[in-house]
């Protein structure tokens, strides 16, 4: 895991899985692939991280295929449960829960990275 600084001057985590899964989010179709892995090895190698694992980044999309499905359900998924809020927001979710039950399904990433996943797939396809 590397750190670097975010535009706030905060500390923010580069990890593996999650700069694989925040390419692959914009992907619209098979076409994408290419581009996105070429963005994703350019990215690996920027933050100094593991070499580009194919089978890996096949892994996160699935993941993304899942979440992206699950997220957009909206009030008809199971892990949704409408916040005090009058708009859209991240509480719309159950995150802890969905952290936990999809950390039984991909057992490969931990769980830091899983709960940035799930807050970056419900503002991309739910909140946006």
């Amino acid at each position: 895991m590397l750190k670097s600084e975010s535009s706030d001057g905060t500390k923010t985590d580069k990890t593996y899985d999650y700069i694989c899964f925040s390419d692959v989010v914009y992907e619209c179709d098979s076409s994408d692939f290419k581009k996105v892995e070429k963005k994703i090895k350019r990215r690996l190698k920027y933050y100094s991280l593991a070499a580009y694992d194919q089978e890996r980044v096949a892994y996160i999309r699935v993941l993304k295929d899942e979440l992206c499905r699950e997220i957009s359900l909206q009030s008809k998924s199971k892990y949704y449960s409408k916040s005090e809020s009058k708009y859209a927001d991240l509480s719309d979710f159950d995150i802890s829960k969905m952290t936990s039950d999809y950390l039984e399904t991909f057992t490969k990433i931990n769980e830091s990275d899983m709960a940035q996943i799930l807050k970056f797939a419900i503002y991309i396809y739910y909140l946006r």
